[in-house]
């Protein structure tokens, strides 16, 4: 009797932990449901005003849903916003930046991870610090140099300063790099393979999670940014598609056509949730293994 007694209770403790694990999953998964809920919340609604007929039933309280889908909307904001135009300018920003931000990042993290040299910890951790300097701290003197150099009315104050990389993208493939065994360097060398070989055939290959989250966040900040383009670009023709949503915004002096506004701003945060939804795995693992040695 007692042995069954034994046997029972020790049945009892894995379904018992069972229970438990499957408690705090359900719990957690609840909780991350609710926060996302919460945190969607203003992008649907803004998709919702998107397809209203007018401006004035985005204000009716209780809130109503459009009475049929208006894509006449998204045909009006195109055309007033003069969106190819907009969307050219803003490419030419995005391609150069992420190009010159991530090629130079990459090369800045192999020589600190890869390469021995007197001082080089010294300079890493002056790179680091820089990370700590707010950007409106050099906001004025970058514009007061490119103002010199007669730069003020061109893409390149918003270009340069993408060749000398990223201090957060540096950390970033450097962690990823220093986990990365040198017995793959060694074998590459016997084999004949440059420092730069080395780096185009063993390192990339192995990179692409830590690759994709620089694209990501070099992508939404060139896409996004508005205060930038705002500073250096004077002429209407230049402008970006975040200037182009102001000017569309503040161009009707009695009220914005917030329901065609709103389709502006769908149109604008599209690409950005796209990119990232097709990224996210090796998002998060790059974001993971970079911290990882």
């Amino acid at each position: 009797m007692e042995n069954t007694q034994n046997l029972s209770r020790a049945d009892r403790k894995p379904l018992s932990r069972k229970v438990k694990k499957r408690a705090v999953t359900v719990t957690v998964a609840a909780v991350a449901f609710f926060i996302g809920f919460v945190t969607a919340v203003p992008f649907i609604w803004m998709l919702i005003c998107s397809f209203f007929g007018s401006a004035d039933e985005l204000f009716l309280f209780p809130p109503q849903f459009p009475d049929r889908l208006h894509f006449e909307n998204y045909a009006a904001a195109i055309n007033y916003m003069n969106l190819w135009n907009l969307l050219k300018n803003t490419m030419i920003l995005v391609v150069c930046n992420m190009t010159l931000t991530i090629a130079s990042s990459i090369s800045v993290a192999y020589g600190f991870a890869r390469f021995r040299g007197y001082g080089r910890n010294i300079c890493f951790a002056l790179l680091m610090s820089t990370m700590m300097l707010p950007w409106v701290v050099t906001m004025v003197p970058a514009y007061i140099l490119f103002s010199r150099l007669h730069m003020i009315g061109t893409f390149l104050p918003l270009i340069l300063p993408s060749i000398g990389g990223s201090a957060f993208y540096i950390f970033m493939m450097r962690q990823y790099f220093m986990g990365i065994p040198y017995d793959l360097d060694e074998a590459a060398k016997l084999d004949g393979c440059t420092a730069f070989g080395i780096l185009v055939r063993v390192h990339l290959p192995n990179c692409w999670p830590i690759l994709a989250t620089m694209l990501i966040f070099s992508f939404n900040g060139t896409w996004g940014d508005y205060v930038g383009p705002s500073i250096y670009l004077l002429k209407e023709e230049m402008f970006t598609l975040s200037l182009g949503l102001q000017r569309f915004k503040t161009s009707n002096y009695t009220a914005p056509p917030w329901h065609r506004l709103m389709a502006g701003c769908v149109m604008f945060s599209l690409p950005m949730i796209v990119i990232f939804a097709c990224a996210q795995k090796a998002f998060v693992r790059g974001i993971v293994t970079s911290g990882l040695k």
